[in-house]
């Protein structure tokens, strides 16, 4: 039996610190699941727990949503910064 529908992963541009990587996203994954797995990508061990995705205009994707209700579309830049609600 084949998996119809689920495996629709595509590619987002994460940016750290001026550094563009890509991260393969699947609709259904919670943000916080994609944005842990970016923290990894940037190896960054230093206060991951502060990080949080952002637009380019600014604004903060939330986490506890799936990547498909955040809006988060294929091709999206998202900046991987620390968190101003977090860091509190």
């Amino acid at each position: 039996m084949a998996e119809v529908a689920v495996g629709k992963k595509f590619e987002i541009l994460i940016v750290y610190n001026g550094v563009t990587q890509t991260l393969s996203v699947e609709p259904h994954e919670q943000v916080n699941a994609s944005r842990q797995r970016a923290i990894h990508l940037f190896n960054i061990t230093q206060n991951p727990h502060l990080l949080s995705f952002f637009r380019e205009d600014g604004s903060e994707v939330p986490d506890h949503v799936s990547v498909a209700d955040a809006g988060i579309k294929p091709g999206e830049l998202l900046a991987l910064r620390p968190s101003v609600v977090k860091g509190g």
